[in-house]
């Protein structure tokens, strides 16, 4: 039986990754990554798709031809059926349609999710999350979500936003998030968040290693950035980061007791860049949880890594 290759774009606050993958596996053929930028119409959001599903295909040496379709994993809430970007916080984008035009140019179906829902795929299928039917997914960069996995089966809620842990409120009069809203953990846990901190700090004169890598204009520090910082020891990214571990834990505290999972999946780019902040935000989500909710939990880091996001896109076109 011959192969089946999908594509699957992982489309978040700073970057957009394309990649090819044999959906019997999760193997991945081929990559391709662009920078999100700040798009301007609609058009522009989607020539940059193209662009970058091109580059993927032609890395893994195929054509349009040669795939099932194209699935979408965007940075906020979505209408899966009419394929429509609703609300991107991170990404300054709403009611943009992001299916129609991919399945028009390549000929093939396209079907969208959330980011973090479709990582959660990723993971359930082949990740941290394969054997396990009852999971919290949370995924740390730009912003904060998650997807939430019951009996084997993502929820997706009344209206289809479920797990939107990012924008649970910490503190009702605190830092504005994103959404407009005040005091929610995305504003105090997120990589986002680290960012605006450190870059506040460098403008009241305090030094840091990364005071020339940081974009103040869209206050973005990336995780690459963070990282070679921690490990050199930076105090200034070192104390914050240290915060935002904190206040992610006090989050998942929160997620253990209400939810009761088997066990939380954490990925995303500041996961993946900083072993303190996984191991800090897992010791204070263990030590303020409930003890028999922590009884049979595990906190482990995203099995698939950065390309939980793509697999789980791409795997969008195995179901109906």
């Amino acid at each position: 039986m011959a192969e089946k290759y999908a594509v699957g774009i992982d489309f978040g606050g700073t970057k957009v990754l394309a990649g090819v993958v044999e959906m019997s596996s999760g193997r991945i053929l081929a990559t391709s990554k662009k920078k999100t930028r700040n798009p301007n119409t609609d058009v522009d959001v989607n020539k940059r798709l193209i662009a970058v599903v091109d580059d993927a295909l032609a890395e893994a040496g195929l054509g349009a031809e040669d795939i099932v379709g194209i699935g979408i994993g965007a940075a906020g809430m979505v209408n899966r059926e009419k394929g429509i970007l609703l609300n991107g916080v991170n990404l300054g984008l709403t009611e943009v349609p992001l299916t129609e035009p991919l399945s028009q140019y390549y000929g093939v179906p396209a079907k969208l999710g959330n980011d973090v829902e479709v990582a959660t795929i990723g993971e359930m299928r082949f990740g941290a999350g394969k054997g396990c039917d009852h999971f919290v997914c949370i995924f740390i960069g730009t912003g904060i979500g998650s997807g939430v996995v019951v009996d084997g089966k993502i929820l997706r809620g009344a209206t289809g936003t479920a797990g939107e842990i990012g924008h649970t409120v910490l503190y009702p009069a605190g830092r504005q998030c994103g959404c407009g809203a005040y005091g929610c953990l995305e504003a105090y846990a997120s990589r986002g968040a680290i960012a605006r901190m450190v870059a506040a700090e460098v403008a009241r004169g305090n030094d840091s290693l990364v005071q020339d890598k940081i974009d103040h204009s869209k206050g973005i520090l990336r995780s690459k950035a963070i990282s070679m910082a921690l490990e050199a020891g930076d105090p200034l990214v070192t104390r914050v980061a240290l915060e935002a571990a904190n206040f992610m834990g006090v989050g998942l505290a929160s997620v253990i007791n209400f939810f009761n999972p088997k066990r939380i999946i954490l990925g995303g780019g500041l996961i993946e860049a900083s072993d303190m902040y996984f191991r800090i935000a897992s010791e204070v989500a263990h030590q303020r949880c409930l003890n028999i909710a922590r009884k049979k939990l595990d906190i482990v880091k995203a099995g698939l890594g950065d390309n939980s996001g793509i697999i789980g896109a791409a795997l969008l076109l195995a179901s109906k």
